[in-house]
């Protein structure tokens, strides 16, 4: 399946809701809906032939939309590095498991920088006996409680700096801030790994100056996609919920987005 996406606001979003509308199905309201959130937003996912014609149909309207492809891209075009070897051309990137990703500073068309999220929700039904006069008269003092249900619940949230790399051959490099070996900064290592996240996009920037550089994915990207990306999961055991929704993988699909309305002359 692939994933329709929108990249500008529509200049006309009434038109382009009525495009999107008639498309799909959708009721006007459900439209506005989809092209409400600040692009790249995903508006469908459809089978490979269905959303070409849909993307065609919305550009017609004046649509910024493009394709997404859904699945895995090929055997050695994506990568998470864990280190880098940096040099006046280009850099390889090493993975944990040794694989590796070398890119030329030249073939660099695209860096975002961007966060995602794991949020996490338990909710544990508990029962406690708690006295109750009207039981106590009811049963002449046999019995003094009656039980009471509550529901506790306890939240966390914990938030990842990603810097995503594309080159102009598909190639990407996802850098986390938790996997991301910073030895390679030397002397303008810093002493936090948010800090020295924003030190490696400066000097990725430095090395590769034509490509385009954007940082709304450090707040889009926190935006969680679970009805086209997934990445919510749901667990119930005994009287415990457990709820986890982690936003990774709609990080990387927003990024893609923007590096195919990149290549696509849609930005900037």
């Amino acid at each position: 399946m692939h994933l329709v996406a929108c990249v500008r606001m529509p200049k006309e979003l009434e038109a382009a809701a009525s495009a999107l509308g008639g498309a799909l199905g959708l009721t006007l309201a459900e439209a506005r809906l989809r092209l409400a959130p600040e692009p790249p937003s995903i508006l469908a996912r459809l089978a490979p032939e269905a959303a070409s014609q849909l993307v065609a149909q919305l550009r017609q309207a004046g649509l910024a939309a493009l394709v997404v492809e859904g699945g895995e891209p090929a055997q050695g075009q994506r990568l998470v590095a864990r280190t880098a070897t940096l040099g006046p051309t280009g850099a390889v990137f090493q993975s944990r498991a040794g694989a590796q990703l070398p890119l030329a500073w030249a073939e660099v068309s695209a860096l975002f920088r961007g966060a995602s999220t794991v949020r996490s929700e338990s909710a544990v039904l508990q029962q406690k006996a708690k006295f109750s006069l009207s039981t106590a008269i009811a049963t002449q003092g046999l019995k003094m409680s009656r039980k009471e249900e509550s529901t506790v619940r306890s939240q966390q949230e914990e938030t990842e700096q990603v810097l995503l790399l594309y080159g102009r051959g598909g190639q990407r490099v996802v850098l986390r801030e938790r996997e991301l070996d910073f030895a390679f900064l030397g002397a303008a290592m810093q002493p936090t790994r948010i800090a020295n996240m924003g030190a490696v996009a400066r000097l990725f920037k430095d090395k590769a100056p034509g490509a385009f550089y954007d940082e709304r994915l450090l707040r889009l990207g926190r935006r969680p996609l679970p009805a086209f990306v997934g990445g919510e999961t749901h667990v119930q055991l005994g009287k415990t919920s457990q709820t986890r929704l982690d936003t990774a993988e709609g990080l990387e699909v927003l990024g893609l987005a923007l590096w195919r309305a990149v290549e696509e002359k849609l930005l900037p």
